[in-house]
């Protein structure tokens, strides 16, 4: 089991997320859910879209827990760090 490491810039994004209304408890237990499975490194379903991210971004993954609401994350032997959640224009307006 990989140990969690919460960075700054996500807990702000759940937080934002959480107060704009755009999403359902439901939302955020799937969220949970996909966190967890990450944790245990398991697969995830291939209608979450998991994929490696390129240019400024490489290194980190992506799960789209909802269409237009994706989980940044980067993976290694031993930790599981989550950067960012947000929409598309959210999350890369943080790179560009």
């Amino acid at each position: 089991m990989l140990k969690i490491i919460i960075e700054k810039s996500f807990k702000k994004d759940i937080e934002r997320d959480k107060k704009s209304g755009n999403y359902s408890k439901k939302d955020f237990d799937l969220l949970k859910s996909l966190i967890i499975s990450l944790q245990n490194q398991h697969e995830i379903d291939k209608r979450f879209k998991r994929h490696p991210l390129k240019g400024d971004m490489k290194g980190f993954e992506s799960i789209h827990v909802k269409n237009d609401w994706l989980l940044i994350f980067k993976v290694d032997e031993e930790f599981l760090y989550l950067l960012m959640i947000g929409k598309h224009k959210q999350v890369y307006k943080k790179f560009s």
